[in-house]
């Protein structure tokens, strides 16, 4: 049987959460997707579970903790540092980005407003991720 990689993806919107499962659920069927509704929800997961994730998706506007402290409390714990983490947000605002470069973000990405276009967008991150990218308990 093939290894299931396990994501996690950090977004407070439903519309959001429910496209990106229906694209997931199409298109990555190695992958066992949970949902966070935000970072205080991330954190408890990853410390409830015993096998990291191969990848985070964030979302940096969320309720009780945003993305900057989510990601920030993820680079400053050993045993989630190593974790990729893609920022996945409507902001493309450059201060948004540099601070989660320098907070340890791997990628940034602004989320694309129509279903082919996110579908696009999320096959090209799986293209890199799973097939170019090597990831620590991925490829």
């Amino acid at each position: 049987m093939a290894q299931r990689h396990r994501i996690i993806i950090a977004d407070d919107d439903d519309d959001d959460r429910l496209l990106f499962k229906s694209i997931l659920d199409k298109t990555w069927l190695d992958c066992d997707v949970t949902f966070a509704g935000d970072g205080v929800e991330l954190l408890e997961h990853l410390e409830s579970i015993q096998n990291v994730p191969v990848l985070i998706f964030l979302d940096l506007n969320m309720p009780r903790m945003d993305g900057f402290t989510t990601l920030n409390e993820l680079r400053s714990n050993p045993a989630y540092r190593s974790i990729p983490v893609i920022i996945f947000t409507t902001s493309s605002l450059p201060d948004h980005i540099t601070r989660c470069y320098q907070l340890g973000a791997n990628s940034y990405l602004t989320k694309p407003s129509g279903y082919h276009q996110l579908t696009e967008v999320i096959s090209q991150v799986r293209a890199f991720w799973f097939d170019v990218a090597r990831i620590p308990g991925g490829n």
